[in-house]
C-alpha cells in the first residue's frame, strides 16, 4: 500500500470542511496543516478537529516553513487562488483547488505559466464531469451511436444561491460564472472538442433576488459550425432542473436526451426502425472520492490529471468569452482574442 500524500488544507470556511471529511476518507491522503486567514474560523476548525496549535497557520507562507508535505488543497475564494498557487508552486508543492480556477482570466493564464515553470501538478476540481451521465455520454458519442453531432441545448433552472448578502447575490454574472464554469466544462468533456466562439446575453427577470444577471442565454461555435446553446436561470420559482440540467445532443443518427437522471436515446424521423429506449449510466468512481484519485494517481504516475490547470484553462475562456460578450452587447467573442 502507498504512503499517503500529505496536504495542507488553505480555507476553512463550509467548503473546506467538506475537504477535511473527504481527505480523511481517502486512504492516500493525510492533512498534516491547515491555514486560514479567519481567526473565528481557525478556532472552530481547531475546536472541531481537535487540532494541535502547530497544525494550525494563518498563511500559506507560514505552514510551508514548518510542515513537510507534498501538496495543497486550495479551497479560498476565486479572487485568493492566484496567490496561494503561487506560493505552494514555490515552495515545490502540487495543487488541487476548488473551481473555477481563478475569477480573472489573465490571474489564470499566469498562475497556468507557473505551475508549468515549476514543473508541478495543477489540477482544478470540476467534480460534474465525474458523474455517470456526462461520463457515459461521451463514451456514447465516441462510439457513433447518434452519428456527428450537429446541435446541443442545454436548459438549466434553478432558485441558485439565495442566501443575502453572498457574495454570489450581490456581485455581477455570477450565476454565469459560477455554474457556467460547471456546464460549460461539461460540455467540453462530453463532446470532447473546444468552442471557438462565443455569443451571450443576460438579464434579470423583475422578480430576481440577485444584484447581478442571473439568466442568459450563451451560443458556443465550434469550428467544425456544431453550436451548443446554454440557457439558464438563477431565479426559478417553480419547477426547475436537476444540477446538471437537461441535455439534448441531435446527430444524423438520432437524440441523446438527459431527462432527469437518465439517458435516453430517440430516433423517430426518416429511421429504418423507431427507436426510444433508456441507455442505463456506466458505473463510475470507486469508493473514494474520484478528483482525490485522479490527483493523486496522476502525480504518482507523474502525469497531468484530468482537469489539469491548463486544460481547465479552456473551460475558463468559455465563461470569461461570454461574460464579455454579455458586457459588449451580445456580440460574437472569440475565444483566441482573451
Amino acid at each position: 500500500m502507498n504512503t499517503p500524500l500529505k496536504g495542507i488544507l488553505v480555507g476553512l470556511g463550509s467548503r473546506g470542511h467538506n475537504w477535511y471529511d473527504t481527505g480523511k476518507r481517502h486512504p492516500e491522503t493525510d492533512w498534516v496543516a491547515y491555514v486560514e486567514a479567519a481567526e473565528v474560523n481557525r478556532a472552530r476548525a481547531m475546536d472541531r478537529w481537535r487540532l494541535s496549535p502547530n497544525q494550525v497557520f494563518s498563511s500559506l507562507e507560514e505552514a510551508v516553513e514548518h510542515v513537510d508535505a507534498d501538496f495543497v488543497m486550495d479551497v479560498t475564494p476565486p479572487n485568493v487562488h492566484a496567490s496561494v498557487a503561487s506560493t505552494a508552486f514555490k515552495a515545490g508543492l502540487h495543487v488541487i483547488g476548488e473551481k473555477p480556477i481563478s475569477d480573472d482570466y489573465q490571474a489564470a493564464k499566469q498562475m497556468v505559466a507557473e505551475g508549468r515553470a515549476a514543473g508541478r501538478r495543477h489540477m482544478i476540481t470540476q467534480n460534474y464531469r465525474f458523474g455517470p451521465q456526462p461520463r457515459t455520454t461521451r463514451r456514447l458519442l465516441s462510439e457513433g451511436i447518434i452519428g456527428e453531432p450537429g446541435q446541443v441545448d442545454i436548459l438549466f433552472t434553478m432558485p441558485w444561491a439565495d442566501s443575502p448578502g453572498s457574495h454570489y447575490v450581490t456581485q455581477p454574472f455570477m450565476f454565469t460564472k459560477d455554474m457556467g464554469i460547471h456546464h460549460f466544462d461539461m460540455i467540453r468533456y462530453v463532446l470532447g472538442r473546444d468552442p471557438v466562439s462565443v455569443r451571450c446575453v443576460t438579464w434579470n427577470p423583475s422578480w430576481g433576488w440577485h444584484a447581478g444577471d442571473a439568466s442568459h442565454v450563451a451560443i458556443f461555435t465550434f469550428d467544425d459550425k456544431l453550436h451548443a446553446v446554454h440557457r439558464g436561470v438563477g431565479c426559478a420559482v417553480g419547477h426547475h432542473t436537476g444540477w446538471n440540467g437537461e441535455w439534448r445532443i441531435e446527430g444524423p443518427g438520432g437524440t441523446l436526451t438527459w431527462e432527469g437522471n437518465e439517458i435516453w436515446l430517440t430516433h423517430l424521423h426518416r429511421a429504418e426502425k423507431r427507436r426510444r429506449e433508456q441507455i442505463f449510466t456506466d458505473r463510475t468512481g470507486g469508493d473514494h472520492d474520484p478528483l482525490l484519485t485522479e490527483f493523486v494517481t496522476a502525480i504518482r504516475e507523474n502525469r497531468d490529471p484530468e482537469c489539469n490547470a491548463v486544460d481547465n484553462l479552456k473551460s475558463a475562456a468559455m465563461v470569461a468569452g461570454a461574460v464579455k460578450s454579455a458586457m459588449e452587447g451580445g456580440r460574437e467573442v472569440k475565444l483566441a482574442e482573451l
